[in-house]
């Protein structure tokens, strides 16, 4: 098909980041799209981003997308959109009249333990909530349309392409999920924490650690799947509703021992459910490993605010005050870097909202 997204009707772009989960989103509620099993928070990390472009035209031949990921065809990429399309295709049904030419890139690697999936469908539902405004006829983004202002739609639609995208909307802490703590909460969209957050647990920043590069053996969605049946699966989602009304309160208070114990104890169960599945699995490494160690220890002889969590995945999430910036990072070049595979890491701040491009 000829290239003629130059005539779009409609055009949205936004560059939506990444997040990282402190209270870990780990399997589903039956019954409906990703809805989570238990709530969820996370900061959202502003300097690793999916930037997205999406341009509407008239229906051209019959298709409803062609994507491209950085200016390239990427045809691996189009099953999950078009799947993804085709899930929100009752709720948006403006789609059925339009081709989409949507293009995506992200700033970091992928396989590198960053959550593209949330970057890029964050940045995906964003460009389709706006383009669904100016449908609707309005360029405010306080204005309702489905029953939801933008970026509440933004989170809904998101969700429905990747769980952990519909927190990447906020500058605040993001919560998913009813929670008992969180006023306003729902499975089917995140909000912003209410409320201020102590200056002790402000301007916190992350170095991802690069342990390994590949592909999981194990997938986020298999790993999902796996908690239907596992033996742990109910006390797991009781405990993720306590340590989310805990770590509100911590944030809240300033408690930085009490936010470090539930960061680090949240890692750690979610990997424990990984490894008491049937099948069983390990997604850590022996460098994984070392490196918890590693910061635990230099936390004890430092007495330094910083911790550690971990995705789905080998890599890890070293989170720190960016008031010991220098510190902290001479601790990595000089102690970590030998366990990150070719010496790769990437750093973020947190609590950065998206922002648009178009």
């Amino acid at each position: 098909m000829e290239h003629t997204e130059n005539n779009a009707i409609y055009t949205a772009g936004y560059r939506c980041p990444s997040n990282i989960a402190l209270v870990k989103y780990w399997g589903k509620k039956s019954g409906g799209v990703q809805l989570p099993a238990n709530p969820s928070i996370s900061w959202s990390l502003g300097d690793l981003y999916a930037a997205t472009t999406v341009k509407a035209m008239q229906k051209v031949d019959g298709q409803s997308f062609v994507f491209t990921l950085a200016g390239e065809s990427k045809p691996s990429f189009e099953p999950k959109i078009a799947q993804f399309l085709s899930k929100i295709a009752a709720d948006c049904p403006w789609l059925s009249d339009f081709t989409l030419f949507i293009d995506s890139e992200n700033n970091f690697p992928h396989g590198t333990g960053i959550a593209s999936s949330a970057a890029g469908f964050g940045a995906l539902g964003m460009c389709l909530a706006h383009i669904e405004q100016h449908i609707h006829g309005s360029s405010d983004l306080s204005t309702q349309v489905n029953g939801m202002d933008f970026w509440q739609r933004s989170s809904y639609l998101s969700r429905i392409g990747s769980g952990s995208a519909c927190r990447s909307m906020f500058d605040k802490p993001a919560v998913w999920g009813l929670a008992e703590a969180v006023d306003g909460s729902s499975d089917l969209f995140a909000v912003p924490l209410d409320g201020d957050i102590h200056p002790n647990l402000q301007g916190w920043k992350d170095v991802v650690l690069i342990v390994d590069d590949g592909e999981k053996s194990v997938s986020s969605t298999a790993g999902h799947a796996l908690l239907d049946a596992h033996p742990y699966a109910q006390a797991r989602f009781g405990q993720a509703q306590k340590n989310l009304g805990l770590l509100v309160l911590a944030m809240r208070e300033g408690n930085v021992d009490q936010f470090i114990a539930i960061v680090e104890s949240e890692a750690l169960q979610l990997h424990a459910m990984m490894m008491t599945s049937l099948p069983y699995y390990v997604l850590m490494r022996p460098n994984t490993l070392a490196i918890i160690e590693k910061i635990w220890s230099f936390r004890e002889s430092s007495k330094l605010p910083l911790c550690f969590t971990l995705d789905a995945g080998a890599n890890v999430h070293l989170l720190y005050d960016g008031k010991i910036d220098e510190t902290l990072m001479n601790f990595v070049q000089t102690t970590l870097l030998p366990y990150c595979k070719n010496g790769q890491y990437l750093c973020s701040e947190t609590g950065k909202r998206p922002i648009a491009i178009l």
